[in-house]
């Protein structure tokens, strides 16, 4: 799904973008959040090697939970942290709404689940984007696993154990997702990081339905997140 965005980007910046459990290549290994973050720490690893610099771990959606676990869990290792349509708690309303919709597509079983879902995203994506969610795949048997596995953590509590910056971005058609925004904000400044909320136009998966401008979204992003890191990097209070 970030190939769209990884073709703007290059040649200025070096993506790279893991598969978490039970997505992509990893398909059919059990989806744990530990095992998630886990995977993107080797990643972020690589691309310090690399580079020479910490990178800006970036996650939409699932993935913007994986990149606030994440910097919990790795409170140095990267520079800053963008987190996408993940301001809602997975253990209260939002939740109950995905666990339904979890069992409805366990009624439909995979192979019909997939084929709607399929049929849904053909309609409502451009090509580019439909392209390469189908080159990755549909996780529909991890749906439901997924939506389990993240009620059983505290993501405010998370978030406040977040010592990098942190920039929230949430579409302002994203009304599920934006319900604790205010919440996750109060909880990353409260850790002691520099943490800001940017709204854009757009629904939750704004990266699918309009790739172009949530590059556009990513770039802004990186732009104020790196200043802030060199800040906290040679002392600076936080903001």
């Amino acid at each position: 799904m970030w190939d769209p965005h990884a073709r703007r980007l290059a040649p200025r910046f070096r993506i790279t973008a893991p598969d978490l459990p039970g997505h992509g290549s990893l398909r059919g290994r059990p989806f744990r959040l530990e095992e998630a973050v886990a995977q993107v720490a080797v990643a972020v690893a690589e691309a310090a090697r690399v580079t020479g610099r910490r990178p800006v771990v970036a996650g939409s959606s699932l993935g913007g939970y994986v990149t606030l676990a994440y910097g919990a869990a790795h409170p140095d290792a990267a520079a800053a942290l963008l987190v996408q349509g993940a301001t809602a708690r997975p253990d209260g309303a939002t939740g109950l709404v995905y666990r339904a919709a979890a069992r409805a597509f366990d009624a439909l079983g995979p192979q019909r689940a997939a084929r709607l879902n399929d049929r849904a995203f053909r309609r409502r994506l451009p090509a580019e984007s439909y392209e390469a969610v189908m080159r990755g795949g549909l996780a529909m048997p991890a749906f439901g696993e997924v939506v389990d596995e993240l009620a059983r953590y505290d993501f405010l509590g998370l978030a406040g154990r977040c010592r990098l910056p942190v920039l929230f971005v949430n579409g302002l058609g994203d009304r599920l997702f934006r319900t604790r925004e205010r919440e996750f904000l109060a909880a990353a400044r409260s850790g002691g990081g520099r943490a800001r909320l940017f709204h854009v136009h757009g629904p939750h998966i704004m990266s699918l339905t309009d790739p172009a401008a949530f590059t556009r979204t990513l770039e802004r992003g990186h732009a104020l997140l790196v200043p802030a890191a060199r800040d906290r990097a040679a002392g600076g209070a936080p903001a």
